[in-house]
C-alpha cells in the first residue's frame, strides 16, 4: 500500500494530512492506492540473448585491438577493418535491439514470432561467428606473411555479404 501524501494534503479536497493517514478527516475519501505491480515473466530467449550480446561486445573489442595493434591509422588497412568492424557494429545493435523488441512484446509465445525470434538469433551468431573468423584471420595474419592477404579480402568479402543480407532483410 502507498500512502497518497505528497506535499501532506488531501488530493480530493486539500486539506492538511499527517504522514500514513490513510482516511482524510475533512472529506473522508481514502488516500491511498494499492501498488499495483505487474508480473514479468522471463522469456526463454532473455540469457540467449544477453550472451549473444555479451559475446559479441567481447569478440568486437578484441578484433578493433588487433586491428589497431596490426595497422597504422593512416593505412588503408586500418580503414577498410574500422569500417567493418563499425558497420558490423551497427547491424549487430540493430538486429538485437529489434530480437530483444520482438521477445519482450511476444507474451503469448506464438509459434510465428518465435520463429521469427530463432530467426534472428541466428542473424546475431552469424555476426559473432564473422567477428570470430576476423580475430582468428588477424591473429594468423600477424604471424605470418604480410604479404599474403587473400584469406583477408575473402573475410571482407564474407563480412560485406553478411551485412548487406542484412541491409536487404
Amino acid at each position: 500500500m502507498v500512502i497518497d501524501d505528497r506535499n501532506h494534503f488531501c488530493i480530493y479536497c486539500g486539506a492538511k494530512l499527517e504522514p500514513n493517514q490513510k482516511f482524510c478527516t475533512q472529506c473522508g475519501k481514502q488516500v491511498f492506492h494499492e501498488e499495483k505491480t505487474v508480473d514479468v515473466v522471463p522469456s526463454k530467449y532473455d540469457e540467449i540473448i544477453d550472451n549473444l550480446e555479451k559475446d559479441y561486445d567481447l569478440k568486437q573489442r578484441r578484433a578493433t585491438e588487433l586491428v589497431e595493434k596490426l595497422f597504422n591509422s593512416t593505412q588503408m588497412a586500418y580503414n577498410k577493418f574500422s569500417s567493418s568492424i563499425n558497420k558490423s557494429n551497427q547491424l549487430f545493435a540493430n538486429q538485437l535491439d529489434v530480437t530483444k523488441k520482438m521477445v519482450e512484446l511476444d507474451t503469448d509465445n506464438n509459434e510465428l514470432v518465435e520463429k521469427e525470434i530463432e530467426s534472428k538469433i541466428k542473424t546475431l551468431e552469424t555476426f559473432i561467428d564473422k567477428m570470430e573468423d576476423l580475430i582468428n584471420e588477424l591473429v594468423i595474419y600477424l604471424s605470418s606473411n604480410k604479404d599474403d592477404t587473400e584469406d583477408i579480402n575473402n573475410l571482407f568479402n564474407d563480412m560485406d555479404d553478411l551485412i548487406r543480407s542484412v541491409k536487404d532483410y
